[in-house]
Order: C-alpha cells, then sequence, then structure tokens
C-alpha cells in the first residue's frame, strides 16, 4: 500500500467511525422516554429531535461509504461498486423515511418510521465498515 492508499484508507476509516457514533446517538434518541409522555409537544419534540439525528447519522453515513468506496478500489478489492451501490440505496432509504417522520400522525406512527430509517442505516454503515474493515 502505498502512501496516498494509506492516507485514503486513514480518512475513510474515520469517516466510517464518525458515522458509527452518528448511528449510535441516532439509536438513543429512538428510545426518548418522551415517545411514550402523556403530553403531545414531548412526543412531537421525541420525533423531531429523532428525524434530526437519523438524517444526520444518515448524512455521514453517504459520506463515509463513498470515501471507503474510493480508499477500497485504490487498494483493487473487487466489488467495491455493488457493495458501495447497496450501502448508497440504504442510506437514500434512511434519510427518505426520516424525513417523512414528521409526516406520520400519532406517536407510535412516527416511532415505526424512525425505526424504518434506523434498519435501513445499520444497512448502509455495514456496507461502509465491510469496505474500511474487511472480515469485521
Amino acid at each position: 500500500m502505498n502512501e496516498e492508499q494509506s492516507k485514503r484508507l486513514a480518512e475513510a476509516a474515520d469517516a466510517v467511525l464518525q458515522s458509527a457514533e452518528a448511528v449510535e446517538e441516532a439509536s438513543a434518541a429512538l428510545s426518548d422516554p418522551r415517545f411514550e409522555s402523556d403530553q403531545e409537544r414531548d412526543r412531537t419534540q421525541a420525533a423531531q429531535q429523532a428525524a434530526s439525528k437519523l438524517e444526520n447519522a444518515a448524512k455521514r453515513t453517504q459520506d463515509a461509504l463513498r470515501k471507503a468506496a474510493v480508499a477500497a478500489a485504490s487498494s483493487a478489492q473487487v466489488g467495491v461498486y455493488e457493495i458501495y451501490q447497496g450501502g448508497a440505496t440504504a442510506a437514500a432509504a434512511s434519510r427518505d423515511a426520516a424525513k417523512g417522520i414528521s409526516n406520520e400522525d400519532g406517536s407510535a406512527n412516527k416511532q415505526a418510521r424512525a425505526q424504518q430509517s434506523m434498519e435501513s442505516l445499520r444497512t448502509a454503515l455495514a456496507a461502509a465498515v465491510g469496505l474500511v474493515f474487511p472480515g469485521a
């Protein structure tokens, strides 16, 4: 591995780790006790926070996927584009679901939409991790 490849891999690894941290923050927002509050205001705030954290994590994951794909391709890893495409599709689905959380009626529907976003997000993150940390 030459210096340029090493630099790209380090940048990709950092982006993947930042993405993983953002995904964990979003996951924590999904279990916010305010979702179960008797107050509509509290439930709405919990949904807004979850949507924001999910969308931020999806953006970070999309960035990590791009960097991971470039790093993996520069080291001639096989199947990079297919892995990238799968991850990018999942990240886009996660962002779309996160953007739609506020449009759902009722706390249960908002939580279900957030969970759908999280599942897609974890799929996207797994693709990025697989590109940077093969065998992980």
